[in-house]
């Protein structure tokens, strides 16, 4: 069983280095220490308060095992994927509870419990190819997006951490199907374009396509069966993070101009917080004159009374290397 393989663990969402390994099983179904952190969480209602609970919370890298969180110190990979689905991601989502219980009839969904504010779901999916990580992701996103449903950008990193969370209902499912889809965005985007396209009459042209029975997940999972809006727009949080992880995946450096770079930290961290660290480091690792300390210690002495920046202003840095969200 997959869910019996070993993770690493870090301390906390910032850590670098890993403090260890933990059998993924004991992780997902196993109450400990933590689990009480995890009540409060989900009971407290002061913002700061919470934001301190979580900065309290160990995690794990779902999809590898790594001494850091680097493509390079990858000791090994667990050929599983964990997306996220936030709930401030989907507004048109009220009942997680009841989420949680529908993505259960998808076949390839081994474990799907509540985030650990309570106030989303995370899924963990055995897929086919560790080397098509992102690919794999990307098809995944795609079914996710055709069901309604927005996942976070970010799960495309085969080094991404998860929040440690407990669930004393998640559903599991030892015998969950192995996937094997894959997706190229850029022949997605083709994809796209050639499905609708406008006539000079103003008509809709649709591609000849042969109908055929709904399977079983589509018919469970219709955005209309569940109640979801059809079309959620990305938060500007989400539209943001997407942003960076383009920037990321295609090794760019934004950051050339001392300016930009610090109205790139400011923008994440207005929008991520503490958290944000692991994005602002990520962005800034491909200037050749890179310090992970410099960028640690710059991070957190951004101050909005003291550098001003507006979340467009990211968009339009990003613009002048080819990125657009």
């Amino acid at each position: 069983m997959r869910i019996s393989m070993k993770v690493s663990m870090f301390k906390s969402a910032i850590s670098k280095k890993s403090i260890g390994t933990v059998l993924l099983k004991d992780w997902l179904l196993t109450s400990n220490s933590y689990s009480s952190l995890i009540k409060e969480l989900r009971e407290e209602e002061n913002q700061a308060r919470k934001k301190e609970i979580k900065d309290l919370l160990p995690a794990i890298t779902v999809s590898c095992v790594c001494s850091e969180r680097l493509n390079d110190c990858i000791i090994g990979y667990t050929n599983l994927i964990c997306i996220d689905i936030d709930g401030k991601d989907n507004p048109s989502i009220s009942n997680m509870e009841e989420l949680k219980e529908r993505l259960g009839k998808l076949p390839y969904i081994m474990y799907c419990g509540l985030s650990a504010s309570g106030k989303g779901v995370f899924c963990i999916i055995p897929y086919e190819d560790y080397r098509k990580h992102k690919l794999h992701f990307y098809a995944l996103e795609q079914e996710f997006k055709d069901m309604g449903i927005v996942v976070d950008s970010s799960c495309s990193d085969i080094c991404r951490l998860r929040f440690y969370s407990y669930d004393e209902h998640p559903y599991v499912n030892f015998d969950a199907e192995v996937y094997t889809r894959t997706l190229d965005k850029s022949s997605a985007i083709h994809l796209k374009s050639e499905i609708i396209a406008p006539k000079k009459s103003g008509d809709r042209r649709i591609l000849n396509v042969t109908s055929k029975p709904l399977s079983l997940r589509e018919a469970l999972l219709q955005p209309s069966n569940l109640d979801f809006a059809s079309a959620v727009p990305l938060s500007k949080t989400a539209e943001t993070e997407r942003l960076l992880n383009l920037v990321i995946e295609r090794q760019i450096d934004i950051t050339s101009i001392y300016n930009d770079w610090i109205k790139i930290g400011l923008v994440i961290r207005n929008l991520f917080g503490d958290k944000g660290l692991d994005l602002f480091d990520k962005v800034s690792s491909f200037h050749p004159k890179y310090s992970q300390e410099e960028v640690e210690d710059k991070f957190f002495e951004l101050d909005e009374e003291k550098y001003r920046a507006s979340t467009q202003s990211l968009f339009e840095i990003a613009a002048k290397y080819g990125i657009y969200k």
